[in-house]
């Protein structure tokens, strides 16, 4: 009887002991998710930069581990007249950013983006960094009316701003999506080997691709079909540091308006490819 009753009340302690260390552990972790990014930065006085590579904007030497980089410097540039200094933290693959964001893996996803309204219900988009023209690409010396490419193949990849804007512009033009894990130059292998006849993209991708693969790929005409502005995401609801960094990037501002052509120059970007604001 003794053993029994031992038995029942250890059960009864251990049952407790494990509720009150789940609900404490989940309220820690409440407290931490809930705590602004910013109180961490003004502790540490560091900035972690969840990214990847895409030159001109942002690239790591194999060797040395060097950053560089229009937006490399522009960022670093920025942070240092707020006091801060940018970490880069890691390389950080499409299907990751969402999770190192909300779990404070990085501070922010520092890869300039043009949002799709999809990446705006998971993301606070912050700052700015000038606007971005998109364009039509077609196999090089392939001929093709405007009627034509109403109803002609097209190629997207998942989750990024050229899906809903192909639906947008050419609504009844057969679209294959590619998966989110796809390389930037994947999309344009389409064409390569006539998986598709058309994509629509901004200029710096297509300009890689075809560094690469001279006489593959061309422009099918220099005006863009629309022009979009880019910015840096955050986690959502984070008010605070939203504001912190839209301070500190916003391209629209005397100085760092001034960075940023200075940057354009330094680097060689056209206006068919990066606009300032």
């Amino acid at each position: 009887m003794k053993k029994s009753v031992f038995i029942i009340v250890f059960l009864v302690a251990a049952s407790w002991f494990s509720f009150y260390y789940y609900t404490t552990l989940q309220k820690t972790e409440a407290k931490v998710l809930s705590l602004s990014v910013l109180d961490r930065v003004e502790k540490t006085g560091e900035i972690r930069c969840g990214y990847w590579n895409y030159e001109p904007y942002i690239s790591k030497d194999p060797n040395t581990g060097k950053m560089s980089g229009l937006t490399v410097d522009y960022l670093e540039q920025t942070a240092t007249r707020m006091g801060k200094k940018i970490i880069w933290e890691a390389e950080v693959g499409f299907d990751q950013i969402l999770p190192s964001l909300t779990y404070n893996r990085i501070d922010a996803f520092c890869v300039p983006c043009s949002p799709n309204e999809d990446f705006r219900k998971n993301f606070d988009f912050v700052g700015s960094f000038g606007r971005l023209p998109y364009y039509l690409y077609i196999a090089k010396g392939r001929k093709m009316t405007k009627e034509e490419m109403q109803t002609a193949r097209f190629a997207a990849t998942d989750g990024y701003l050229t899906l809903p804007k192909t639906i947008e512009y050419f609504p009844k033009a057969m679209l294959s999506s590619l998966p989110q894990s796809s390389s930037s130059a994947d999309v344009y292998n389409y064409l390569k080997y006539g998986k598709t006849d058309v994509v629509l993209n901004e200029h710096v991708s297509a300009l890689n691709f075809m560094r690469n693969n001279p006489n593959v790929i061309e422009r099918y005409e220099d005006t863009p079909l629309f022009i979009t502005t880019m910015s840096f995401p955050i986690k959502k609801g984070d008010t605070r540091w939203g504001a912190f960094l839209q301070q500190m990037t916003d391209t629209t501002t005397p100085e760092n308006k001034a960075l940023f052509y200075g940057l354009i120059q330094k680097y060689n970007l056209t206006k068919d490819t990066l606009l300032p604001d």
